[in-house]
């Protein structure tokens, strides 16, 4: 455990005392990983407003939580009744209860029970927010990770070749993703032909046909960090229509990288892509969010969407992915990993736009 978890549970602290939270229960993986960095199947991180952190498991986990945590007390999970038992002794100074939106309802209900004098309140987004700005160790992992899905694109690309179904280049990227010892971030989207148009399309039996396109959606994991990138390529000599749908979608991506700055509202930034394909008569086709925030999980918080409202800070990591989808015709989608700069914000993939290979 370094300096930066305990600086970021200090964080969150501050962060519960601002909201007059005085505990919180941290059941998922993903946010035991971030404030320990110890990474397990099972536990509870409890976090009261002041005090030691108490960090819950099995006895598959004691001896390396032992060894690898520091500034947190280490406690065995007892059988449930005397676990609620002891959650109900400590609750009794605790007015509020803080707990994650996605905890099971077979966890709340017992925990509810045990402790039902106080009031529960999601900290979701408070654990969102916390996340939401990235630390230097962070973005370093990131910036690793998107170089390495560039470098997994470019293998790709020598073998994937007209006559291969989804599936069988589902197959291959996952050969290749191995022999380069990496681990995907999310399941690929391969998509075929007019299979672009079905923007988060499943590989399947179809084949991939000479002078069509290829939508292919792909991140990877470094140091448990995600990358994401989304590029369409055309095999063969690209079609007029392909063309056109193509050039709209990159005014769109590059009109963002151009624009984006800290101070902007995430909805704001959507508009400058949404208007650009409205501008064209093609809005109706465009009708997922502009990006999501990438870190240890592939979609985080903040987004670029129309209702987000969260004002962007030097640090934070989005998706820049505009798309087109009309159906029976064509799908383009174009997407590129940004950092929110002091000034703008740093493209951290680098594998070119416009792809043409051939049949």
């Amino acid at each position: 455990m370094t300096q930066e978890h305990l600086e970021r549970i200090g964080r969150l602290q501050a962060a519960m005392k601002a909201a007059d939270v005085d505990a919180v229960f941290l059941y998922s993986a993903i946010n035991r990983h971030y404030f320990t960095g110890l990474t397990t199947s099972n536990g509870l991180l409890l976090v009261e407003q002041q005090g030691t952190p108490a960090f819950y498991t099995d006895f598959r986990y004691l001896e390396v939580a032992h060894r690898v945590l520091t500034g947190v007390e280490i406690r065995k999970f007892k059988a449930a009744k005397e676990q609620l038992a002891d959650y109900t002794a400590l609750s009794k100074g605790w007015k509020t209860i803080g707990y994650e939106g996605n905890l099971t309802v077979a966890q709340f209900l017992p925990l509810q029970e045990a402790m039902a004098n106080a009031k529960w309140t999601s900290i979701t987004a408070m654990v969102s927010t916390l996340r939401s700005v990235k630390s230097a160790s962070e973005l370093d992992a990131i910036r690793r990770s998107a170089q390495a899905n560039d470098a997994l694109f470019a293998e790709l690309m020598k073998v994937f070749k007209p006559g291969m179904s989804e599936l069988e280049m589902l197959r291959q990227f996952r050969i290749i993703e191995a022999n380069c010892g990496l681990r995907e971030s999310f399941d690929p989207i391969l998509c075929a032909g007019v299979n672009a148009v079905e923007c988060h399309h499943q590989p399947d039996g179809t084949i991939l046909q000479p002078e069509s396109e290829l939508l292919i959606d792909m991140g990877v994991l470094v140091d448990d960090y995600c990358s994401d990138m989304t590029r369409t390529v055309f095999f063969g000599t690209p079609t007029e229509r392909f063309k056109e749908i193509h050039n709209i979608v990159l005014e769109a991506n590059q009109a963002v990288v151009a624009t984006v700055k800290p101070g902007m509202r995430c909805c704001d930034v959507d508009k400058i892509a949404r208007d650009i394909i409205g501008k064209y008569g093609y809005g109706d086709y465009f009708d997922h969010g502009l990006g999501h925030s990438v870190g240890l999980e592939i979609h985080e918080m903040p987004a670029f969407g129309k209702t987000c409202e969260t004002v962007l800070e030097p640090g934070m990591v989005l998706t820049d992915e505009p798309g087109i989808y009309i159906p029976g015709d064509v799908g383009v989608r174009i997407e590129d990993l940004l950092v929110i700069t002091e000034t703008g914000c740093e493209v951290l993939s680098h594998t070119p736009h416009e792809i043409v290979l051939p049949c």
